[in-house]
């Protein structure tokens, strides 16, 4: 337990960010999960920056888990506060995917503006057996309006994200979850990636 505690400690400050939305909201965890997870994140366009971002997750029923969290970045994205609400539309059984709806809020520092962020991400996942090991990939689009606070102004925010979630595939670590997420630009956003660890703690 030590040496988890550590894993995770180190890659929290090994780096200064955030960039996804998605996370852990499609992973199974087990009913009324909490869990705790560190994510190193690249923003490659648009105000290009590393960091990290500390992640609060809680699955609340089959069909609904709640996110919350702050990131810290080293370019003109300085630092950001979001929360998110998952609620499942159609559960991933037999061939049919996972749908779920993601509503998203966040509040952030951008390029020296306050810019709050609302709207929603509409998602797909699916979980494959890949040589013996559950995989969870998944798609998703969020659409977000962005009001910048001083300059009285909003803009529409649109992007791709894709990502995977999987337990740690070492021995003595299965009980971490790993996720990898990238995000695409398609209108007023930016390219992004983020590796996550995250650790039950119920």
């Amino acid at each position: 337990m030590r040496k988890i505690k550590y894993l995770i400690l180190t890659t929290a400050i090994i780096g200064q960010a955030f960039a996804n939305d998605i996370g852990l909201s499609t992973h199974p965890f087990t009913l009324k999960n909490k869990v705790l997870s560190t994510e190193l994140d690249y923003i490659g366009s648009n105000g290009s920056g590393t960091g990290v971002s500390a992640r609060y997750f809680q699955r609340f029923s089959s069909k609904m888990n709640f996110d919350a969290g702050f990131g810290v970045n080293s370019g003109d994205r300085e630092n950001r506060f979001f929360t998110g609400l998952d609620y499942v539309l159609y559960p991933d059984y037999g061939r049919q995917p996972r749908v779920s709806i993601k509503g998203l809020y966040s509040y952030s520092t951008e390029f020296d503006d306050k810019v709050h962020r609302i709207g929603f991400a509409p998602t797909l996942s699916k979980g494959f057996n890949i040589s013996g090991r559950e995989v969870f990939p998944f798609v998703s689009l969020p659409l977000q309006l962005a009001l910048n606070s001083n300059e009285s102004s909003f803009e529409t925010v649109n992007k791709l994200n894709v990502g995977a979630t999987s337990r740690m595939p070492f021995d003595g670590y299965e009980n971490l979850t790993v996720n990898l997420e990238a995000q695409f630009d398609l209108r007023n956003s930016y390219n992004a990636i983020a590796f996550g660890i995250a650790l039950p703690i119920n």
